[in-house]
């Protein structure tokens, strides 16, 4: 199993972390430009570890930094969306087989995701109000840490964690259809449980069908151009 959470050290990975997790969360806007001034003054750290930060989100695809120009929020396409689901759908559904089978060994695997089916049973009895929506949130991301962690292939858990900040992204527009969110606790419940049941087919249909609805849900928030704050999303074709 893969370990993701793991305590960061130093400046740089302080001021990387803080300016990622900012991007994810949509607090800097796809195209939005980022200046070694307002980052210092921003994040109180000294150029050095800006620098160094604005470089790994580069290399992860978050920021673009161009000469003369410099580094700014990359913007969102809808071609490098399909792509994205398009291979969320190869991997995650081949990650979570491999969960059920690692879970007919490992009893601690299915006690992990019948606690997150609960949780997500108890939210959905709640009005959909923000703190519903960062409740959602916060549920949907420990459903993907726990089935990375609990993937036993680490190459492929690898390559799921890679693009969680770029699905992290895209999710937030997803929620701009609060309607929406119940269906999607629906159906991780239905992943949870299929967990549980020792359902490999079961779980791999559930996951692709969830897929196949954010992604919907993506291109119709991404086509009316407006996220989950009613902000404009700045998208390239």
């Amino acid at each position: 199993m893969v370990q993701i959470d793991a305590k960061p050290q130093g400046k740089t990975e302080a001021v990387y972390l803080r300016l990622k997790a900012e991007i994810e969360n949509g607090d800097f806007e796809p195209g939005q430009a980022l200046t070694e001034f307002m980052l210092v003054e921003h994040t109180g750290a000294s150029r050095t570890p800006v620098r160094e930060a604005l470089r790994r989100l580069a290399a992860e695809g978050l920021v673009n930094i161009a000469p003369r120009v410099g580094a700014t929020v990359a913007r969102i396409s809808l071609g490098s969306v399909r792509e994205l689901f398009d291979y969320r759908r190869v991997l995650e559904p081949a990650a979570i087989r491999m969960v059920v089978e690692e879970a007919s060994q490992n009893p601690s695997i299915g006690s992990r995701f019948a606690e997150i089916e609960s949780r997500f049973a108890e939210l959905a009895t709640k009005e959909p109000t923000d703190a519903f929506i960062a409740e959602y949130r916060q549920l949907a991301e420990v459903f993907d840490t726990t089935l990375i962690e609990c993937t036993p292939n680490a190459h492929l858990s690898r390559a799921i964690l890679e693009l969680r900040p770029h699905t992290a992204r895209l999710r937030r527009i997803a929620h701009a259809d609060r309607g929406r969110l119940l269906d999607a606790i629906a159906e991780h419940r239905a992943m949870c449980q299929a967990i549980v049941d020792g359902g490999a087919d079961a779980a791999a249909d559930a996951l692709r069908l969830h897929l196949v609805h954010v992604d919907e849900a993506i291109f119709k928030a991404l086509l009316s151009g407006r996220d989950n704050r009613g902000r404009d999303i700045d998208l390239v074709s």
